[in-house]
């Protein structure tokens, strides 16, 4: 059995900003998708080569308990506290290029990202 135990500090700022592309991309999807009720959810979840990987999910409006709730237009992003204290401070975007369209957490507080750029530590 492997054990994991993190301690954190509280993050200075509970900030994330999100660009205008990831703004207008959420907007975009909820809307196609029927779900303008909903949120992009960020979590943090263990895994991926260099520690810890985002999990993107839709996410209900009405189910927001103790989350943290960033807006730009009509687009929420929620971030659980514990999520938050990894990514405070980070950027999400979306890029789109020959080789994917993705959104994108730009993290300043990860100290090492894997090559392929979905995991960080």
């Amino acid at each position: 059995m492997v054990e994991l135990s993190l301690s954190f500090s509280p993050p200075v700022k509970k900030e994330l900003h999100i660009t205008e592309k990831a703004a207008e991309k959420i907007e975009t999807l909820l809307k196609n998708e029927n779900k303008t009720d909903h949120a992009l959810r960020i979590k943090v979840i263990p895994g991926g080569c260099a520690g810890f990987s985002y999990d993107l999910e839709w996410f209900p409006l009405n189910k927001i308990k103790d989350e943290v709730v960033f807006e730009k237009g009509n687009a929420k992003v929620v971030v659980g506290p514990a999520d938050l204290r990894l990514i405070a401070g980070s950027t999400l975007d979306y890029v789109e290029s020959l080789m994917a369209s993705k959104f994108e957490v730009k993290n300043p507080n990860a100290t090492n990202t894997c090559g392929c750029g979905k995991s960080f530590s």
